[in-house]
């Protein structure tokens, strides 16, 4: 699989109201900063474009709470081992980081665009808002 590959998911856009988009395409991005997913269900509710985002800001958050717990578990383990105790645990931390935050970013910027793309390889785990 090539980078580009991992970047690029199917195009939805073609299934939305270009009105729809231009009117809550703001709203769409601001659901990809985890937990804000419900700021476009809450002020867009008849829009599926929102929808579609906020779903994936949803998948984002639940998947961000995962990394996190693993952070967490992982960064346990390694702290009662005194040779990694310094240093593993902050590259976890920094890994985990980045990822969500580059998923924020490719979500954000695909929603502000007026795309309807999933995100790369977690965005068609699970549709759980129905658009």
């Amino acid at each position: 699989m090539s980078n580009k590959d991992f970047f690029d998911s199917d195009d939805y856009t073609g299934g939305f109201d270009t009105r729809d988009i231009e009117q809550n395409k703001v709203l769409a991005a601001i659901g990809y900063i985890p937990v804000l997913f419900l700021v476009p269900l809450l002020a867009a509710p008849h829009s599926r474009f929102a929808k579609f985002h906020a779903n994936q800001g949803l998948i984002l958050t639940i998947f961000s709470l995962a990394l996190g717990l693993a952070r967490k578990v992982l960064c346990m383990i390694f702290e009662i081992m005194p040779v990694f105790r310094h240093f593993v645990p902050t590259i976890i931390s920094s890994v985990v980081s980045v990822a969500v935050l580059a998923y924020m970013v490719i979500g954000v910027i695909t929603a502000a665009q007026g795309k309807a793309k999933k995100l790369p390889v977690i965005g068609g785990v699970i549709d759980i808002i129905h658009y």
